[in-house]
């Protein structure tokens, strides 16, 4: 259970970084 959330909280920040290079872009 700890290793699926710790991919869902990866996955969150990647997500996060994208968008946000997206709105720096």
């Amino acid at each position: 259970m700890q290793n699926h959330s710790h991919l869902v909280m990866t996955t969150t920040i990647i997500i996060t970084d994208i968008t946000h290079v997206g709105a720096g872009c």
